[in-house]
């Protein structure tokens, strides 16, 4: 791959989205073609789909069934937009990754689920770089205080501890304090990209 990949996680309203668009932002300040995408998607009706449950439209029985639409809409995603701009050499910048269905799924249906999620992401491109936005569950209310059905104090303290216990160490995850300003925040976030700036591509 020419280009490298990054992605931002976190709990809701963490402020991924804004750091991720910055990091695009800065990125292009340096020279680098780069491009901003999320998850789940828009770009395919998978995503959509996943959009719709979140919103509360319908129901799914099934924790199984919810991580399988999750990895469907991800692997639909490197096909179709991730991994065809790493070959023609740009940066892509994703807010969230299969990381954040590690994290949910496990939390909010059944921890068992942990490593049968890993498995079905056996496949999945591993990023370059990975920065995890650290905000407490009350922040995280606090700021977004009415949202879809992820976006309630039980599952934010759920999913908070799932990624400190499981996921962060794992993963080799770029800690940053998200209850900064953004300008503070996205400085750490640019002393990692700039070493990746530096190194060569593999």
């Amino acid at each position: 791959m020419r280009g490298k990949f990054i992605v931002f996680e976190g709990l809701d309203a963490s402020g991924k989205e804004t750091q991720a668009k910055k990091t695009v932002e800065y990125l292009k300040s340096k020279g680098i073609d780069a491009i901003y995408t999320d998850e789940p998607t828009s770009s395919n009706p998978i995503g959509l789909f996943i959009k719709d449950w979140l919103a509360k439209k319908f129901d799914i029985n099934s924790v199984k069934s919810v991580a399988l639409l999750y990895a469907a809409d991800r692997y639909e995603h490197l096909k179709t937009v991730i991994l065809p701009a790493l070959e023609r050499g740009t940066w892509v910048v994703c807010d969230r990754y299969f990381y954040s269905t590690l994290a949910y799924e496990t939390a909010i249906f059944d921890e068992s689920i942990f490593d049968w999620i890993e498995d079905v992401h056996k496949f999945v491109l591993k990023p370059n770089a990975i920065f995890y936005i650290d905000i407490t569950p009350e922040e995280s209310l606090r700021r977004k205080p009415v949202g879809d059905r992820l976006e309630r104090m039980e599952v934010q303290q759920k999913v908070y501890d799932v990624y400190k216990k499981r996921i962060i160490g794992k993963y080799r995850m770029n800690v940053i304090n998200g209850e900064r300003p953004i300008d503070e925040v996205l400085e750490d976030v640019r002393k990692t990209l700039d070493h990746l700036i530096m190194s060569p591509s593999p």
